[in-house]
């Protein structure tokens, strides 16, 4: 009975906040997400823009650009370094710069370190660098597989997955998983 109780009384405590909710999420103006500078996203690793319909970004392109923003999707090799990952973004970050001066580099998982990487080397094309999910001080799985001797699989499997990922999103990159691991490494 108490449980039937505690939970009535948290639907209705819901219930009633939601119409606030909905009353802000609702009284955005459709401009809110308009930036001076374009945002461009950097996927991840074994990222993508879209493949088969599936959106890497899960519509949050299309969201901003409804919302006033100009947004920009890039694409770098799945698996490579961070170094090598910013190389391959920097050309597509100063084509987007030479038309608007400057870009809000948004960045996912790997993709931080490699729009941070674009910001340390042309600070000039850079208004922000935002990370979400990002590795910055490394990461565990990275460091639980480089010199294991589960290394070399997860490289041979990793380089497939990324070869596929790569071919049915026309990337045309090389993979390199143990690159992309080190670089990742704490």
């Amino acid at each position: 009975m108490k449980l039937w109780i505690k939970t009535l009384a948290l639907v209705v405590t819901i219930a009633w906040s939601a119409p606030s909710a909905a009353w802000w999420w609702n009284s955005k103006p459709a401009n809110y997400a308009d930036t001076r500078y374009p945002v461009v996203l950097v996927h991840g690793m074994f990222g993508f823009d879209s493949i088969v319909g599936v959106d890497y970004w899960y519509g949050i392109a299309e969201d901003l650009r409804r919302n006033g923003a100009d947004v920009y999707t890039t694409q770098v090799p799945a698996l490579d370094s961070t170094i090598a990952r910013g190389e391959a973004l920097l050309p597509q970050v100063q084509a987007i710069a030479a038309v608007h001066g400057k870009v809000n580099l948004i960045g996912h998982s790997h993709g931080g370190p490699t729009a941070r990487h674009v910001a340390r080397v042309r600070p000039d094309l850079v208004a922000s660098v935002t990370s979400v999910g990002s590795p910055h001080k490394g990461s565990a799985v990275a460091d639980l597989i480089v010199g294991s001797p589960a290394s070399g699989l997860a490289g041979t499997l990793g380089n497939a997955l990324g070869g596929l990922i790569d071919l049915l999103s026309g990337g045309g990159y090389d993979q390199n998983m143990e690159a992309s691991l080190q670089s990742l490494t704490s």
